[in-house]
């Protein structure tokens, strides 16, 4: 019995291994065939039990490329195959297809062409294509309705009432990595993306600013707003000024705020010093402003970096209390000595120049601003034969120009007006210039004299005929002017 027994077992395991050998020669089969193994789909068409020949026609059948979707803050953008020039590689899809029971070892493969048999679903992704610059083309159009500027913290100032107005972020679409995220997705056959937008956080707080609660200093000068060239110029270089903050322990320089005072960033042509004369260039009666703001700043008490004057005396504020700028590298700069910020304020009503600087009250100082004359030379003029003039004729070319020496000093005082500190904060030339009178050197020919005629009216003879010298009397011309004061 028990032999009887061995040998139906020994049958049985003998079937049984028989069977699997079957079993794994049709699988390998199935493995080293030539059609893609089954439940093998791309994106819903199922390819499963098909050639690669059978598979591409399925593909071009029923495979339908779909739209891509971006996505950020509620709001969706919709990209068709044709903006991004989105396709699909059929040979590639395929082949994809056909190595997913081929592309490990061989019980790897075993292992997934039997569960495939047995129902396991076989995912493909699309080889998918699309034009980058195309992709990016469209980005940057999201961008324009997502981006946002950033603003800083401002101080707002209304019939002298400080308010301080928050901060806004601002937001900026990050194309590198909405593009990434999207050619990720495309690889896993998602066609719906999150466009990734960067926070641009403002420079400057509301807190940064919450200790400035007063005004330090201001100054105002006029202009005439017939010189509309200037004027702009003037208006400009104010409103670039405007709100600048400058942290503790900052140094603040004229050139850099305002920019080149060029015909790119919208200044006008008009009358500005060069060489100790007047002549036309962009930028015109920015110094004017530069001066004005010099003022508020000597008012303030913070410290003056560098300033030079003009060579010729400016009109608009006394004899070394001006500052000249200029491109060629003439600036003004002062540095914000305490440690709080400051800030500037200035802009143009009518013909003023108003600016003033802001900041905390514990920094408020008494101030005095004084002028000193230390030295003075007058100019004469010198004689220059002008053969347009007649002979005995002088007109006065240009007007003779005074040298002056100034010093200026800074005065702060207690609260009783007592002297506490006097600095000298500027030296100051204003140098001379020879003034020239033309003389005339033209010869004039006398006209000659014409006959009289006799009368014909039988009243009589004709007496005393004059006659008349031509000629120029040799009366003087009245003296020309330089024209106007410093406007650069």
């Amino acid at each position: 019995m028990e032999e009887k027994t061995k040998k139906i077992l020994m049958l049985a395991g003998a079937i049984v291994v028989a069977i699997a050998i079957v079993f794994v020669g049709v699988m390998t089969v199935q493995v080293k065939g030539s059609k893609i193994v089954k439940n093998t789909s791309v994106d819903g068409v199922n390819l499963g039990g098909m050639t690669k020949e059978e598979a591409k026609k399925e593909l071009g059948a029923k495979y339908k490329l779909k739209d891509m979707k971006c996505s950020y803050d509620g709001k969706t953008w919709n990209l068709t195959p044709e903006q991004i020039d989105l396709s699909y590689d059929p040979n590639k899809t395929v082949e994809n297809a056909f190595q997913v029971n081929r592309s490990a070892g061989f019980f790897s493969n075993l292992k997934k062409t039997i569960a495939s048999d047995f129902g396991r679903k076989n995912k493909v992704v699309p080889a998918l294509n699309y034009d980058q610059a195309k992709l990016t083309a469209e980005l940057e159009k999201m961008a324009k309705e997502i981006d946002r500027d950033k603003k800083d913290a401002y101080v707002d100032i209304k019939d002298e009432k400080i308010t301080i107005v928050d901060e806004v972020s601002g937001q900026k679409l990050n194309l590198l990595g909405s593009e990434d995220i999207m050619k990720k997705n495309m690889e896993k056959a998602k066609f719906e993306s999150k466009l990734v937008v960067d926070v641009v956080k403002a420079d400057i707080t509301k807190e940064d600013l919450k200790t400035i609660n007063t005004k330090l200093g201001g100054y105002t000068t006029t202009f005439s707003t017939g010189q509309v060239s200037r004027s702009k110029n003037i208006e400009i270089a104010a409103n670039s000024l405007n709100n600048v903050i400058i942290k503790p322990g900052e140094t603040f320089s004229f050139n850099n705020t305002t920019g080149k005072r060029s015909k790119a960033n919208g200044y006008k042509s008009a009358p500005v010093i060069e060489n100790g004369e007047m002549k036309q260039d962009y930028g015109g009666g920015v110094c004017q402003v530069s001066s004005t703001l010099y003022n508020s700043v000597l008012y303030s008490g913070v410290d003056i970096v560098n300033v030079k004057n003009h060579t010729i005396p400016s009109h608009y504020v006394p004899k070394g209390r001006d500052a000249t700028v200029a491109d060629s590298g003439i600036d003004f700069l002062f540095k914000n000595s305490y440690k709080t910020p400051i800030v500037i304020k200035a802009y143009v009503s009518g013909g003023a120049i108003h600016t003033s600087i802001y900041g905390n009250d514990a920094d408020k100082k008494n101030v005095d601003i004084t002028t000193s004359l230390v030295g003075s030379s007058s100019a004469g003029s010198k004689k220059v034969n002008d053969p347009t003039l007649p002979v005995g004729t002088t007109k006065v070319d240009k007007n003779p120009r005074s040298s002056y020496s100034v010093l200026t000093y800074r005065i702060f005082k207690d609260e009783k007006g007592n002297v506490v500190k006097k600095e000298k904060v500027a030296s100051s030339y204003y140098p001379k210039k020879e003034g020239v009178i033309l003389v005339g050197t033209m010869q004039v020919q006398p006209k000659p004299q014409t006959p009289s005629k006799p009368s014909n009216d039988g009243g009589g003879s004709n007496s005393g005929g004059g006659s008349g010298s031509g000629g120029d009397s040799g009366a003087s011309t009245p003296p020309s002017s330089e024209g106007g004061g410093e406007s650069e």
